[in-house]
């Protein structure tokens, strides 16, 4: 980031050093109304968001107005210092938002739109002469910014900002790039907001942390910052509401969005790859439906995925008359009314159908297929369809349906109106469909299709190497590594389940690597207990090499059970009890001149051997488990480590332990990924067993 000079601040301004151990928090400003300007001809900056606002870019875009607005040049040597990106400009500075905005955006901005410089992109002047300064937050392409774009080429300056540092820009009108590693944008504005020593509104901290607090999963996801975290700490100083940040940053789903999550988890195809399930799903819907970022990551939730892609294909609709739209929208409804009678049998009973044609021609090989679709939908087996029924067949179908849209297919299926569909009237429309069908594709040909792809992908070790903003950059699209989405145009709409397939296989090709096995970061070669040793002899191997678990083997090298620190300190235990009952028994024998040897002849030997209580029903891990499986047993049996026995034997490989789990999850830079016991082959480690061999022989008997 460009740094401002050193400058003159007033002492008076009450600022937050997130240094200090006890914060001190400076009393918020009073919030008040933007004025209601005219954007002025003369001169005016303009601060543009993406394309459907988000928190973030929405929340940097108030932020760099903010800067912009602020009379607070800085100064070297009582002479103002050269302009940064974010120094005041002397004119008003508005935020626009070229096309729309996420749900949670709206929801927010229905309540605080006014506190805040937002214009429409068409309150600008016609005459954009007067434009000063141009700032693009969480954007670096002119496709992100859509109708705005036109705006880059009247600009005398034109700022980007972002923290997509592997993003290609093709804004060769920028004069001010600024792109910094970091989880949130608006951490990049908070920045200089605090350098700048200015003070925010209660509402404008609000919005700023919502913008961190999206886009950072609340400082949980995986390339948040420590200075994400010291950017929110400053601006809950500034006054940000907690209240509205709770409301806001998570929201529920509203009825249309819950409809789509239950379609997609009914349609959903999932697979295993190398342990890692990936999921899709295709819908189809009669217009745009906003929000669906947050379905897509409800459904990567509850259906248990690692890596979820959701796509959706509607129609492209273009402006035109009311009779075009008209004819538009009938042409919507006969596509899902036909979706309604697609059949999906299964290749037996396709091929019996097929086979028994020549019985009564095409017309009873309709009927056939038909009474096989009515069978599947009536549920209950009534022999008559009810409204919820329908509205189940259409979801099974993928088709995203309202209420009303039910209703409508219903009442025109259900010629009587008795309130139920038996079969002659679901054959009656299903030709009747199919009849309209055929004529509409006639006169239209190939329909003009759009197709929108989000994905999102959970944290973990196994998919560390997705990376869906590079999935998607070839249809133009991009984000996040882990949530990213696209928009595809279609020439038509069966082209979608080849794209989205596409797009599946070029992830399972390239980002799903095989995982390592149980073999592979293992902890080998590893020392070992025999049966026959005593507690002295296992206390020693764990005192001399500072280990705090040992498998027992024998002469075969067949584990049959583990020692650990736990039983040795037991065993310890016990042979002090015993220690103490003998030197009891000599002071009484010694009291009454008798001799131990007299009375019971030679005493006993302390020491028992380690197979009577070491643990002998342990669980076993074979090299070829992966990674999950030895999770989960960890996890079940509560202990620090498990034995590695060769596939399908008792043989002992090594020992896996919670650390190596722990090296392969990569959680911790000081903890090494690679394990040097047994990063080396087997024969540059054959050394090491050698000597260990040798060492044996020191090893006490006693």
């Amino acid at each position: 980031l460009p740094k401002e000079e050193s400058s003159t601040k007033d002492e008076s301004i009450a600022t937050v050093n997130i240094d200090e151990t006890k914060p001190v928090m400076k009393k918020p400003k009073l919030i008040v109304d933007q004025p209601a300007k005219i954007v002025p001809v003369s001169g005016f900056n303009v601060v543009l968001t993406h394309c459907t606002a988000d928190f973030d870019t929405l929340a940097s875009a108030v932020g760099l107005a903010k800067l912009w607005s602020t009379n607070s040049q800085p100064t070297v040597d009582g002479k103002d210092a050269p302009k940064e990106y974010d120094s005041s400009s002397g004119v008003p500075t508005f935020v626009v938002l070229p096309r729309g905005a996420h749900p949670d955006v709206q929801r927010f901005l229905a309540l605080h739109k006014h506190l805040f410089p937002i214009r429409s992109l068409k309150s600008l002047p016609s005459d954009l002469s007067g434009l000063n300064r141009l700032g693009l937050v969480d954007a670096q392409r002119r496709d992100r910014v859509g109708p705005a774009e036109h705006l880059l080429g009247w600009a005398n300056r034109v700022t980007v900002v972002d923290h997509h540092v592997d993003a290609e820009s093709d804004i060769p009108e920028a004069t001010d790039y600024v792109v910094d590693k970091v989880g949130s944008v608006s951490t990049l504005i908070t920045e200089r907001l605090q350098e700048a020593g200015i003070d925010l509104t209660e509402a404008e901290a609000t919005l700023i942390a919502l913008g961190i607090h999206a886009d950072t999963g609340s400082l949980c996801f995986d390339s948040t910052t420590p200075r994400d975290a010291m950017a929110l700490a400053w601006l809950m100083g500034q006054g940000a509401s907690q209240t509205a940040i709770a409301e806001h940053a998570r929201t529920s789903l509203s009825h249309e969005q819950q409809g789509v999550l239950t379609q997609a988890l009914i349609n959903v195809n999932s697979t295993e790859i190398h342990g890692v399930t990936v999921s899709s799903v295709l819908l189809s819907a009669d217009g745009f439906i906003n929000g669906l970022a947050a379905v897509s990551q409800d459904a990567l939730e509850l259906s248990s995925s690692d890596v979820f892609l959701l796509s959706v294909v509607y129609e492209a609709r273009s402006g035109g008359s009311r009779k075009n739209k008209s004819k538009a929208k009938k042409e919507g409804e006969i596509r899902m009314q036909a979706q309604l009678f697609e059949a999906k049998h299964p290749a037996d009973t396709q091929n019996m159908m097929e086979a028994e044609a020549w019985k009564g021609g095409e017309i009873a090989l309709k009927r056939r297929r038909l009474q096989a679709s009515f069978d599947r939908k009536d549920i209950d087996a009534s022999g008559y369809l009810d409204r919820s029924e329908i509205g189940a067949a259409l979801a099974s179908s993928g088709v995203i349906s309202s209420e009303e849209s039910i209703n409508t297919i219903f009442d025109a299926i259900d010629t009587d109106g008795d309130g139920q569909i038996d079969f002659e009237e679901f054959v009656t429309f299903a030709l009747d469909v199919e009849r309209r069908k055929t004529e509409s594709d006639k006169l239209a040909g190939k329909r003009a299709s759009t197709m929108i792809i989000i994905g999102r992908v959970k944290a973990g070790v196994n998919v560390k190497q997705v990376n869906l903003n590079d999935l998607f950059e070839p249809f133009g699209g991009g984000g996040h590594p882990k949530a990213a989405s696209t928009t595809v145009q279609l020439g038509d709409d069966s082209e979608a389940q080849g794209v989205l397939q596409g797009i599946v296989d070029e992830l399972i090709n390239t980002s799903l690597l095989e995982q390592p096995t149980v073999g592979d970061f293992m902890t080998s070669p590893v020392l070992s207990a025999k049966p026959t040793m005593t507690e002295k002899q296992v206390e020693d191997l764990f005192t001399r090499y500072d280990v705090r678990a040992l498998p027992v083997i024998d002469d075969n090298n067949d584990v049959v059970g583990l020692v650990t620190y736990k039983e040795v300190a037991a065993a310890n235990q016990r042979l002090w009890n015993k220690e103490q009952k003998r030197l009891r028994r000599e002071e009484k024998f010694a009291a009454e001149g008798k001799n131990m040897e007299d009375n019971g002849g030679k005493e006993r030997k302390l020491g028992s051997a380690l197979k009577g209580w070491m643990k002998q029903h342990v669980q076993l891990v074979e090299a070829s488990s992966t990674m999950a499986e030895v999770e989960a047993i960890l996890l079940e049996t509560d202990v620090g480590c498990i034995p590695v026995v060769a596939d399908g034997t008792k043989q002992l490989l090594g020992m896996v332990t919670r650390t190596d789990v722990l090296r392969q999850h990569r959680y911790y830079p000081s903890l090494h990924y690679h394990n040097k016991g047994f990063a080396d082959s087997i024969a540059a480690r054959k050394p090491i067993i050698e000597l260990r061999r040798k060492l044996k022989q020191f090893d006490l008997d006693e």
